[in-house]
């Protein structure tokens, strides 16, 4: 590690221009310990080359889809036996490919038409609305999830309209992605103690390897049985409850 002497630091104009973080956000992540407050020379705040470091170590996170939250607990935790998050980072070949065979697709009109069948003219609309479809360049569609275009038109044709659905399948998105945060910080957490064996990377990759094909499975699992445990409690618990259930929401709304 640099001394003060060996690294002469930055003050924070240029620890943004070099990070290409800005200044108010760099502030920012001092206020919620994502970032270690500068040393101070006199009256003037100096930034080290670990701060460059830690900005851009906290920006691969966040491309990594973890919320600040997450990046928080993970940087701030003492040392363990297992790798660090900047190994963790290294794991391209093992975090980098698709955790499901469901990916985006380009549709042209015509092959869209096909999907919808005779389903009525409005209901492209309410599907593009919902973000399951985006209008791209020459007409052509964007299916953001074709298995989930293809649940979304089953349930529309049981009776349940999209925009139900679209609610259903971002409040499911909200919910499972603090869920998931929580995940990678136990993972990262226990690894080389309950997670990975001794964790070198090698074994590492391996345990996220045998992770990858079941994650989605035990997801579904637990949520069916969570939707089992929530009906029965709401029918059990009778009208009145149900009442009630719904009484929050339309309090919230009135704001």
């Amino acid at each position: 590690m640099d001394t003060p002497e060996q690294d002469p630091g930055y003050r924070l104009a240029e620890l943004a221009a070099r990070s290409g973080v800005s200044v108010r956000t760099i502030r920012f992540y001092q206020s919620i310990d994502v970032l270690p407050r500068p040393d101070r020379q006199g009256r003037a705040a100096v930034y080290r080359e670990s701060h460059l470091e830690r900005l851009r170590l906290i920006a691969e996170l966040r491309d990594r889809g973890l919320t600040l939250s997450a990046i928080r607990h993970l940087l701030g935790r003492r040392a363990s036996p297992g790798i660090s998050v900047g190994d963790w980072l290294g794991l391209d070949d093992s975090l980098g490919g698709p955790w499901s065979e469901d990916q985006p697709r380009v549709v042209s009109d015509g092959e869209l038409t096909d999907v919808l069948g005779a389903r009525p003219a409005g209901l492209r609309g309410q599907l593009e609305r919902s973000r399951y479809l985006e209008r791209q360049p020459g007409g052509s569609w964007l299916v953001r999830s074709p298995a989930l275009l293809d649940l979304v038109l089953q349930l529309h044709d049981a009776g349940i309209d999209v925009e139900v659905t679209g609610q259903a399948t971002e409040l499911l998105r909200r919910r499972l992605a603090r869920a998931v945060d929580d995940l990678i910080v136990l993972f990262v957490e226990r690894s080389g103690a309950g997670f990975a064996g001794p964790a070198p990377r090698d074994e590492l990759a391996s345990a996220i390897t045998a992770l990858r094909p079941i994650a989605r499975e035990a997801a579904g699992i637990i949520l069916a049985q969570e939707v089992e445990r929530g009906l029965r409690r709401l029918f059990e618990a009778g009208p009145i409850a149900v009442q009630r259930h719904r009484a929050p929401s339309k309090v919230r709304r009135r704001r």
